[in-house]
């Protein structure tokens, strides 16, 4: 497993796929800072709490661009086998099937776990900047900032299936698209729909998502790496 995720962190390391790890967090913490630019003192005024209000903003945008990273950067990373055309060479070297997906999939979650720090980074600097003072919820900024991460697994897992599986990447970009969007009207679906589980619910308990996000993000993964030893990549 060790020298495969070597492999493919070389493969990634002067790809632009690192910007668009940073610009995920930092545009959903620009978009935080224009909208208390514009509306500083109505909210002030209306929001007396503040660092609560700035979570409850910030997490306003963090699903719909969580699941829009994970859609572009699962796309992106099995493109590199696809343009490349060297599926088959890399199966043909002695490595195990399992490995490589795994590795691919472990490689994804790095980056969207970097995303969260800073995401979690930015809302505490935004915050600082603003004049809220250091006097904020530590584990209300992680829950905000981690949290829809690891809720939003199975979407990962499955986004990165669709994508290995798939020569054409127009059909998994056009339904990570299509997820993100939804996302943000989703508060009223059914619990059941995986899209739904990134989001943060005012007052409602995010632990049961969250373990419902590794549980079944494990089983999809699970699932993924049977069909991917099944099946012949072209």
């Amino acid at each position: 497993m060790l020298p495969i995720l070597q492999a493919d962190l070389l493969k990634v390391k002067r790809k632009w796929f690192w910007l668009l790890v940073f610009l995920g967090p930092f545009g959903v913490i620009a978009l935080q800072g224009v909208n208390y630019g514009v509306r500083y003192d109505w909210i002030m005024q209306n929001y007396p709490d503040q660092w609560g209000t700035l979570i409850q903003f910030v997490n306003m945008f963090v699903c719909p661009a969580l699941l829009l990273g994970m859609a572009i950067l699962a796309s992106q990373i099995a493109s590199i086998e696809h343009k490349q055309t060297s599926w088959k060479q890399l199966l043909a070297l002695p490595v195990r099937r399992r490995d490589v997906f795994i590795s691919k999939f472990l490689i994804t979650a790095m980056m969207i776990g970097l995303s969260s720090i800073l995401l979690f980074i930015g809302t505490i600097v935004l915050g600082v900047v603003l004049g809220f003072g250091w006097d904020f919820s530590m584990v209300a900024i992680m829950e905000n900032s981690f949290y829809p991460f690891l809720a939003g697994i199975p979407v990962l897992a499955l986004q990165l299936w669709m994508s290995i599986v798939s020569k054409n990447q127009a059909g998994p970009l056009a339904i990570g698209i299509f997820a993100a969007v939804f996302s943000t009207y989703a508060y009223e679906a059914p619990d059941w729909l995986i899209w739904k589980w990134p989001l943060m619910f005012p007052g409602k308990d995010p632990l049961p998502f969250v373990g419902l996000g590794l549980l079944v993000g494990f089983l999809i993964v699970f699932a993924g790496v049977l069909d991917f030893k099944r099946r012949d990549i072209a």
